[in-house]
Parts: structure tokens; sequence; C-alpha cells
């Protein structure tokens, strides 16, 4: 089946609504339009004609409907991937906004093992308080991390505090 280019200025641009983005997101992460529906607090119908409206907009069916419910197509994962992405950069700029209007307000949210939170983050989080009191300090546990960390990529830490250890070089064994 080939896909018709679709236009963006008369096609996307003027048609589509983050609200429209928005109950979409939800109904793939309730898994039917039903629950959504209640989640958002509107009606089945309506949730059902946003949805029909976004696909006949791309072209594209967006969900498979099945007996449990519907799933994401192969196009709904795609637009569901970069509505979150989306999203998350809304919420950054508005984080951007707040902090611009006042910058001694704002959260951190660092990562790292339980051992480490409870043995060095402490004092130095009583001593950030001391010096910033309004802005909030959240300490998530980060098990084993690698120098990939998808937290960090998608915006949910903004600090890791990790403790790696030097990989041996090839041929060589590791010192006893």
């Amino acid at each position: 089946m080939a896909l018709r280019k679709i236009d963006w200025e008369r096609q996307i641009g003027r048609r589509l609504r983050l609200r429209d983005l928005h109950i979409f997101s939800t109904v793939v992460q309730r898994g039917s339009m039903a629950q959504a529906a209640t989640h958002l607090g509107v009606s089945q119908p309506s949730v059902s004609a946003v949805i029909a409206d976004l696909e006949y907009t791309l072209g594209v069916k967006l969900f498979d409907r099945r007996s449990r419910g519907i799933e994401p197509t192969l196009y709904g994962h795609a637009l569901f991937k970069r509505s979150l992405a989306a999203f998350d950069e809304l919420k950054q700029g508005i984080r951007e906004i707040e902090f611009l209007g006042d910058p001694t307000i704002g959260e951190v949210n660092i990562g790292c093992a339980e051992s480490m939170a409870a043995a060095i983050l402490p004092p130095v989080i009583a001593r950030f308080h001391q010096q910033y009191p309004r802005i909030v300090v959240h300490v998530n546990d980060v098990v084993a991390p690698t120098l990939e960390v998808p937290a960090l990529r998608e915006r949910s830490l903004d600090l890791v505090l990790a403790r790696f250890r030097r990989r041996p070089e090839r041929g060589n064994s590791i010192p006893r």
C-alpha cells in the first residue's frame, strides 16, 4: 500500500490540535476508547470522533480493534512516540518560563543507587536547601547504571550520580 505524502500546512498545521494528541495518547495508554473517555471525563463518541478525524487527516489507520480493546498500529506507535516527545518539549518550555519568572523555584531530579543516596546525598541536599529553599529535590533509585541512562535522555532525571568501574584493556588481566 503506497502512502500519500501528507501536506503539513494544509492538512496538519491547521487541523491537528494538542487536545487531539492528548486524547490519542490517552487512548494508547488506557488501551480502549471507553477507558480513555472515562479518564478524560468526556463521552466515548467524542473520543472516537477525534481518533477518526486523526486517521482521516493522516491518511493511515492508527489502531487495530481487538476483542480486548485496541492496539496501536505501526503508525499509531510512531505518532505516540512523537506525541510523547512533543508534550515533553512543551512541559520543558513551561518549566523554563516558570524558572525565568522566578529562578529561585523549581525541581531537580537526581538518580543514584540507594547506598549513595543514603551515604552521600543528605549533607549535599541539606546544604543545597540552605541556598535554594524553594527548589524541590527528588531522588530516584537507579540500579546499576551503565553509561547509557535512558532517563537522562528522556529528561525524567536531571542528574545521575553513579560509580563506574574502568574496564580493563583488552589483553590485560585485572590486577589482584
